[in-house]
């Protein structure tokens, strides 16, 4: 791994089968080797891409306790010499189920993000069978810091902001966000997130990395449109729409020093204005 603010990036865009986790293991597995031969050295995975998004009453079936799953270790193991992030249904120590997110480095788990916002309005079902995570971390990585938000944080910007004034200059965020297809050439829904992960990217002065998933599972469509987005907002790498794809992309995280040197944003921020809140 490099040290100097260097990273080559691969966001991976996968159709994940809904409850087969052997199935989707031996997808990662593949993608983690074409993601070597490409010399990538973080490799994120969409949300929930182990086990499916909408699995309702299978989802304690599909529920891994991470220091015990035998996919896991051969995740972990296989990641080594990378960071790679995977997204799963978590058993934690109580027998808690939550929709997670593991950081792998050099053949161990080292972070785990919990959902903090769960989505349940529409088809959305989330905390009908997730608990709620209540924590945010970093993970040092190329000489700066990784944070790790799941779908529905990004639309809390105060996760965000909390990550960058606490050194991030990296936020991925894995995503399993239904689509509409509409008769443009970019499915609907898909500018929506561009909107958001730019303004996040220039608001906190961060690179932003956006991992969507493809596919049909369950009537709902995922169209994709994974992409990179630089500290000041502009959209350097995109993934196509409506396939899988492995899209690797050079990252220089002094792109965020330095534009937090032009634009402090983060030095000003107030934390004694009194107001409605």
């Amino acid at each position: 791994m490099t040290t100097g603010g260097a990273l080559r990036v691969g966001l991976a865009q996968v159709d994940s089968r809904l409850g087969d986790l052997d199935e989707n293991l031996a997808r990662h597995l593949a993608r983690i080797e074409e993601a070597r031969a490409a010399g990538v050295e973080l490799l994120v995975f969409p949300e929930l891409s182990l086990t499916g998004y909408r699995l309702l009453h299978l989802t304690p079936r599909l529920a891994l306790a991470p220091q015990r799953s035998p996919h896991v270790a051969r995740l972990a193991a296989a990641a080594a010499g990378m960071t790679v992030v995977v997204g799963l249904v978590e058993e934690d120590e109580n027998g808690t189920l939550h929709n997670s997110a593991l950081v792998l480095q050099e053949g161990a788990v080292v972070h785990t993000h919990r959902k903090v916002y769960l989505p349940t309005y529409g088809i959305f079902q989330e905390e009908r069978f997730f608990a709620r995570g209540r924590s945010l971390g970093l993970v040092p990585i190329a000489g700066g810091k990784l944070g790790v938000l799941i779908c529905e944080d990004l639309w809390h910007a105060e996760l965000a902001r909390r990550m960058a004034l606490g050194g991030a200059k990296l936020i991925v965020v894995p995503s399993v966000s239904p689509g509409r297809v509409g008769p443009g050439p970019v499915p609907e829904n898909s500018d929506t997130w561009e909107v958001l992960t730019r303004s996040t990217a220039l608001l906190n002065t961060c690179w932003v990395a956006y991992c969507s998933r493809v596919g049909w599972e369950e009537g709902s469509f995922y169209p994709g449109g994974s992409h990179l987005v630089r500290p000041g907002g502009e959209v350097a790498a995109r993934a196509p729409f409506l396939e899988e794809h492995l899209l690797v992309a050079e990252v220089d995280l002094r792109e965020a020093d330095r534009l937090r040197f032009r634009l402090p944003l983060l030095d000003d921020e107030r934390t004694d204005v009194v107001g409605p809140a």
